[in-house]
């Protein structure tokens, strides 16, 4: 109304005006017709973006829960490795001599552990890089590639944990001591090289990509974030082992603090 100057016939009836002032009306209607369609739009536009945020920030979330649960499974999957009421670590090659006298229910146990809980632990380094790759493709895409190696080579080496303490028992039956090591020392020039491959992956690798991401913004989330990967659950796991505490494996508490550093950046990134 003040763009045609109007406004100061708010209050009249449309007789009341000339045919100059309802030419102006008439202007005034064919602006509003244009333009208010476009408010609206922009409106709707705006609302459905909201929803849509919300929706993609609820399963961002979401998985960050269900990432937490399955690192706490693939973390507990690591103690019934290790010898009953010690805290040492996973022998990666030759053999343990409690091996023989343990029941093989605790590494069938440690395998559908392992098996149920390391996927949630990659699905959310997937979805880490995908919240990544708006400010970093390149370092999303790195990110990426390590968890695709990762995450068969990981499974690979557990399954490995489990099988060697299982035909170990079996050849002990048959064989002498001696000659059951010799063949579980056959084994380990196979399995070592991906084992290793799984640890830089999954230890150094993602530790590494996600501190670059939190430092340079990639994720938009406060520099303390820079603990919360697998070198990060070392470092609160360590101090409770020096002091006996037996402990939960530090890879998979590693998942677990990914989920929360998942759930941190789903909840500080602009969609």
């Amino acid at each position: 109304m003040k763009a045609v100057d109007i406004e100061k016939y708010k209050d009249r009836f449309p007789n009341e005006l000339s045919g100059c002032q309802q030419q102006r009306v008439a202007i005034a209607r064919a602006v509003i017709k244009h333009v208010a369609p476009a408010i609206c739009r922009r409106q709707i536009l705006h609302d459905w973006c909201s929803v849509k945020e919300d929706k993609i920030m609820n399963s961002y979330v979401a998985w960050g829960i269900f990432g937490i649960i399955s690192g706490f499974l693939a973390a507990f999957a690591d103690v019934p490795l290790v010898m009953p009421n010690q805290s040492e670590n996973i022998k990666l090659d030759g053999v343990c001599p409690w091996w023989a006298d343990a029941t093989s229910k605790r590494f069938r146990v440690s395998f559908w552990l392992s098996f149920l809980g390391q996927p949630g632990g990659y699905i959310v380094m997937w979805l880490l890089a995908d919240l990544i790759s708006k400010e970093n493709t390149s370092l999303a895409c790195i990110l990426k590639v390590v968890t695709l190696i990762g995450c068969y080579t990981g499974l690979m080496s557990h399954v490995v944990f489990c099988l060697k303490p299982l035909l170990y028992q079996k050849l002990c039956r048959k064989m002498s001591d001696d000659e059951s090591n010799e063949v579980i020392k056959a084994i380990d020039p196979i399995f070592n090289p991906p084992m290793y491959l799984a640890g830089v992956m999954l230890w150094l690798g993602i530790a590494v990509i996600v501190i670059a991401a939190i430092l340079t913004g990639a994720l938009p989330v406060s520099k303390w974030c820079v603990v919360l990967n697998p070198i990060g659950s070392l470092v609160v796991l360590m101090p409770l082992k020096k002091c006996g505490v037996r402990i939960i494996g530090a890879l998979g508490f590693g998942f677990v603090l990914l989920s929360v550093l998942l759930i941190i950046a789903a909840n500080a990134v602009v969609f």
